[in-house]
């Protein structure tokens, strides 16, 4: 797998192939992702319908919405994904703008062509057309502690604390949350702490600090969990990180 990260907007691009590998059911909360194929199959999983997804297809899928994508060796899959403060605070215009910039850098290092070009530029309208007419309703006790877990996953929030705070039983919390979410409240705060050490993941610091950091028992512990969520190991994954977009 391979990260291409944008300096200046929240936009990233990911080239996945020569895995054999299910990312179980999960979710994006912070930016939209557009999927390419470039070869073989992905089975992508979502509101309980699996579509076999082969060369030349696309999927988007919107913030909160919960999936699984299965793929296999001989695929290759190339995803966008755009960050919902872009979305929020940009309009179509400028967006298609930056993007079209940042997929022609891309292009010209080889790691696609002008069809998967033009099929996430093409795909940039919908995601205007999903934040305002696709938006996922949710409760808004529910809502409003997503956003505590998202904001501080590294924290020790036990289910008590968090089903006091909206005055309800841990239980009914606990399948409320798991309603609207499409997951645990463990697993959400798993998957978050993972997804916010992304962030850190630089080099700077060394991976047992950053488990630490984020509230994993011991390296081991954030190594598995990191691997199962992202697909590759953290070590990997600081490889794989290049930068683009530094003069769009």
């Amino acid at each position: 797998m391979q990260y291409y990260q944008c300096c200046k907007y929240p936009i990233e691009f990911v080239l996945s192939e020569n895995i054999d590998k299910h990312f179980d059911s999960h979710n994006h909360v912070g930016h939209y992702v557009i999927s390419v194929v470039m070869q073989g199959t992905v089975a992508v999983c979502w509101e309980n319908e699996e579509v076999a997804c082969r060369r030349g297809d696309v999927f988007i899928i919107p913030p909160y919405a919960v999936h699984s994508v299965c793929q296999g060796r001989d695929a290759c899959l190339l995803s966008m994904c755009v960050g919902t403060a872009l979305i929020e605070e940009t309009d179509l215009e400028t967006a298609e703008d930056i993007v079209q910039k940042l997929l022609l850098e891309i292009m010209e290092q080889g790691i696609f062509g002008r069809e998967q070009r033009e099929k996430l530029l093409a795909s940039m309208r919908m995601l205007y057309f999903l934040r305002d007419n696709g938006r996922k309703e949710m409760d808004a006790g529910i809502k409003i502690l997503a956003d505590k877990i998202v904001s501080h996953p590294e924290q020790e929030l036990s289910i008590e604390i968090l089903a006091a705070d909206i005055f309800v039983s841990k239980y009914y919390f606990i399948r409320k949350f798991k309603s609207s979410v499409g997951m645990t409240p463990h697993q959400f705060c798993i998957q978050n702490r993972i997804r916010k050490s992304q962030g850190l993941l630089d080099g700077e610091k060394t991976i047992s600090r950053i488990a630490a950091e984020m509230g994993f028992y011991d390296q081991s512990h954030f190594d598995k969990a990191f691997q199962r969520i992202v697909g590759i190991s953290p070590s990997e994954y600081i490889y794989s990180k290049k930068q683009i977009g530094q003069n769009t």
